[in-house]
């Protein structure tokens, strides 16, 4: 028998609605990992997560991340 896998509240709205919350969004992800799914007539096209959620799934999935150009220019 497998080991129970752990859940979460997963919230879910349109972009349009997360636009003018874009912090509450954020801080469900940093502060109680809790992914927002953002969505686009009705459709599900992207999700807010928490970065130790991000950096855990590249991991999981053996991908490395090179920073954009564009990114690079902003940290500098």
């Amino acid at each position: 028998m497998s080991a129970p896998q752990p859940q979460t509240t997963e919230h879910v709205a349109s972009i349009a609605e997360v636009r003018n919350s874009f912090a509450d969004a954020v801080g469900r992800a940093r502060y109680s990992g809790e992914p927002t799914v953002l969505t686009s007539r009705k459709k599900r096209v992207a999700a807010i997560v928490s970065m130790d959620f991000y950096e855990r799934a590249l991991d999981a999935l053996g991908i490395e991340v090179t920073p954009s150009a564009e990114s690079a220019a902003a940290d500098s």
